[in-house]
């Protein structure tokens, strides 16, 4: 009786040379937009998988990467799937690593997961789905892993949506230029990244993590997260940053700038780090989004009716724990505490106390700890001040 075959029949310095020379062959494929040597190494008697490629491909290009390389992991061992591709079949996820030209500030991650075997006398690929149940959340969700689509550019955004909806593209992209001067403007004019608005159909239960196919997800957009390089402090503990916008699917027709503005913030907001409280992270957001909208006489009368309808009726600013439990007052609450510290003590003094609360605020003893140290006061007399104010 014949044996199973096994990966271990075949020399594992061969293996990794061949699949290192193939990602590094992809990469720059892409960057040269040569679809001919993006498609060399795929499995030619795959039909399904060269046509998936083809339009792998097609999206890639779009994106403007300025940097693109893979980088390969420790391979994996499957029996199903030796059984599958045989026994020079070679597992292995990859840490995708891009810079989107107008878009990333810093390189972002993403992983991937990849199965090549032999054939011909060559090493190929054989199949890209293999290895998705163990990637990280969001991982094969990019806007360039989900079929067709059309990307459009502006000078510091990025608009995807699928083929033949260049009108909805143009409208959220004109939308989009603006809300990244909003930001610029009105947080801080440091930031020199941009907004990637991922407005896609239905189709896509999923896009980078966000699922608005759960009745329980109500938001219009989402700023989901994007693996980066972190201040140390955050790097040491595995934590991860940036932002690119997932758009609702019920709600693409329903984008503003203000929307747009206030996701964007998040986006400047994360390479600074990812443990600021969520009604600093929130309200910081709330805020910029209503300076794109209102005047002084707006901004008062709101003031007076979220110090009325939420202020009054709590004791302590939203914890972590509670924030969404009660979004509406949450949120208030947070939008309302920066408006108070800016007008207090300048945006410069808020943005300086955000970033460190974002680089080292990991607990509450350390977030009071700051909080005394760039204001004077705790979060709790923070929010006494607030109440007398």
């Amino acid at each position: 009786m014949a044996s199973r075959p096994t990966a271990v029949q075949v020399d594992a310095g061969t293996q990794r040379a061949a699949v290192d020379a193939i990602l590094k062959r992809r990469a720059s494929a892409v960057l040269r937009k040569n679809r001919a040597q993006f498609l060399a190494d795929v499995d030619p008697k795959n039909a399904k998988l060269v046509a998936a490629q083809k339009v792998l491909f097609g999206n890639l290009v779009q994106f403007g990467f300025t940097k693109l390389s893979y980088l390969r992991g420790e391979p994996q061992v499957e029996q199903w799937v030796i059984d599958e591709y045989g026994p020079t079949t070679y597992l292995v996820s990859a840490a995708m690593t891009y810079q989107i030209g107008g878009i990333d500030d810093q390189v972002a991650k993403t992983a991937v997961g990849y199965t090549f075997a032999e054939r011909g006398g060559r090493y190929v690929l054989v199949n890209d789905t293999d290895l998705e149940a163990g990637l990280p959340n969001g991982s094969h969700q990019e806007a360039w892993d989900l079929g067709p689509v059309l990307v459009r550019r502006g000078t510091r955004a990025l608009v995807v949506v699928e083929p033949g909806n260049a009108k909805l593209a143009a409208s959220i992209l004109s939308q989009a230029e603006v809300a990244v001067k909003a930001v610029n403007k009105t947080w801080s004019a440091s930031w020199r990244g941009g907004g990637l608005v991922i407005a896609l159909t239905l189709n896509h239960e999923q896009v980078r993590g966000a699922d608005f196919s759960n009745p329980q997800v109500e938001s219009l957009a989402l700023a989901t997260h994007v693996y980066r390089t972190l201040p140390s402090a955050a790097d040491k503990l595995g934590k991860y940053g940036g932002s690119y916008v997932v758009v609702n699917p019920t709600a693409r027709y329903e984008l503003s700038t203000r929307i747009l503005a206030h996701e964007f913030t998040h986006v400047a907001c994360a390479e600074y780090g990812p443990f600021a409280p969520h009604w600093l992270i929130e309200g910081a957001a709330r805020y910029v989004d209503w300076q794109t909208i209102a005047g002084p006489r707006d901004l008062d009368k709101h003031r007076l009716v979220v110090r009325s309808d939420y202020l009054a009726k709590v004791n302590t600013l939203p914890s972590d724990e509670t924030f969404f439990r009660t979004p509406e007052s949450s949120y208030e609450i947070g939008w309302l505490t920066v408006d108070y510290l800016v007008r207090k003590y300048g945006e410069g003094k808020v943005i300086k106390l955000y970033q460190e609360l974002a680089l080292r605020g990991a607990d509450q003893n350390q977030r009071d700890r700051i909080m005394a140290a760039q204001l004077g006061r705790t979060e709790q007399q923070l929010f006494a001040d607030l109440k007398r104010s």
